[in-house]
């Protein structure tokens, strides 16, 4: 009983959308290898069986976590098309909002097969498809912010940006705790929190979008 496959569109969204809060969940307190159709599966009111009806394999329900994600920090970012702001202001923005994905964070910064495009051409296709509206923005949130600033930097500022994001889980979460050690130890001078570390980042590589051509 309970375990019931959804008969509409409004019932089928929201089965995708329990396996993934389920695959959310056990993603960031279990490893990516040890998690399963079967495991995600346990943790909704889906059966086993019926889990294949919405997602063929594990690799599609983490497409659309990411995708998920993606969506809601490109939400996030709409007040920064509404005014300028400073330098040091958007730096802080992007941060604050970074610092508040942690499984996106966790996500990039795994080598997952979906990112091989010999892997599965439709998976990655629906990818690159439902992240252009988060691309979209965080150009026209770059354009807006530095309107001074030439198309090869803007260009090169959202490649450097990607790369950036990708490593963040590891600054944030694998380097706390030697860094707490060498506080502890206090051998080093100064050791600043890890997120003023990222936002030093995004300060640096903003820099050159306030260089005119």
């Amino acid at each position: 009983m309970g375990k019931i496959r959804a008969r509409t569109d409004e019932e089928l969204a929201a089965r995708k959308q329990e396996i993934l809060a389920a695959a959310k969940e056990q993603f960031m307190t279990m490893s990516y290898e040890s998690i399963t159709l079967a495991t995600i599966a346990e943790k909704t009111s889906i059966s086993r069986p019926s889990i294949y009806h919405y997602y063929d394999k594990k690799e599609s329900v983490f497409v659309d976590l990411i995708i998920q994600e993606y969506r809601e920090w490109g939400e996030q970012m709409g007040p920064l098309l509404e005014r300028r702001c400073s330098q040091e202001q958007f730096c802080q923005t992007m941060t604050d909002i970074l610092w508040g994905h942690e499984p996106l964070l966790k996500l990039l910064s795994l080598h997952l097969p979906i990112w091989d495009p010999s892997y599965d051409d439709s998976m990655l296709g629906h990818f690159a498809n439902e992240i252009l509206p988060f691309q979209d923005t965080l150009k026209e949130v770059v354009a807006f912010q530095f309107p001074d600033a030439g198309s090869k930097e803007r260009t090169m500022f959202l490649i450097q940006f990607s790369v950036y994001c990708s490593s963040l889980y590891e600054t944030k979460y694998l380097a706390q705790k030697p860094m707490d050690a060498a506080r502890k130890i206090r051998s080093l001078d100064f050791i600043p929190p890890v997120k003023e570390i990222c936002y030093d980042g995004l300060i640096k590589l903003s820099a050159s979008l306030l260089s005119k051509e």
